[in-house]
């Protein structure tokens, strides 16, 4: 029995840890921030939201990151909750998606290049219904900036695009003495 259990722990620990490169390559998602939601609408930006408060922190043991913030939309505002991990056995970048408004959890997959990590639920199978019995699909490019990091929404109704703006998020880190309430 000794002699398994040292192979599962040998195994465990040939495998890697949980943390590694890539994973690590999102990190800048961590902290606490100040978020700003813009939609595009009538062919330009919108006016954009009142800054909310949201933190993104290390979850289940350093595995994943995990971020809730409410997003103001036209006429409602819902708990968004994104999570992120990277799945170091099919090299690929897994984000989940869930929100109270619909109650809706929405996978996207994809990869990091120069910097921008690009994800897509075009091959997920959980594209939204449009209502006229299609799907929205989305496109999401994730990226750091000088204050924070970005996120940028885009949609098409086909899963080859093109893909259109849709609403950004900007989050620029919150000041450490106001983070910690001085």
């Amino acid at each position: 029995m000794k002699i398994i259990q040292y192979l599962a722990l040998a195994l465990i620990v040939a495998t890697g840890a949980k943390s590694n490169e890539q994973f690590n390559a999102i990190q800048y998602v961590e902290g606490q921030w100040q978020v700003v939601t813009t939609f595009f609408e009538d062919g330009k930006w919108g006016t954009p939201s009142p800054a909310t408060t949201t933190v993104a922190e290390r979850a289940l043991g350093g595995a994943f990151i995990r971020l809730n913030t409410p997003i103001p939309f036209p006429g409602a505002t819902f708990q968004f909750e994104m999570t992120l991990s990277y799945d170091r056995f099919n090299h690929v970048y897994r984000v989940a998606f869930l929100d109270d408004l619909n109650g809706y959890m929405d996978f996207y997959t994809g990869q990091m290049k120069d910097g921008i990590l690009t994800i897509t639920n075009t091959n997920t199978g959980t594209a939204f219904p449009d209502g006229n019995g299609g799907f929205v699909y989305g496109k999401l490019e994730i990226q750091p900036t000088k204050g924070g990091f970005s996120l940028h929404a885009y949609t098409s109704s086909s899963t080859e695009g093109p893909f259109a703006s849709y609403m950004k998020l900007e989050f620029t880190a919150v000041a450490k003495d106001k983070a910690d309430g001085k």
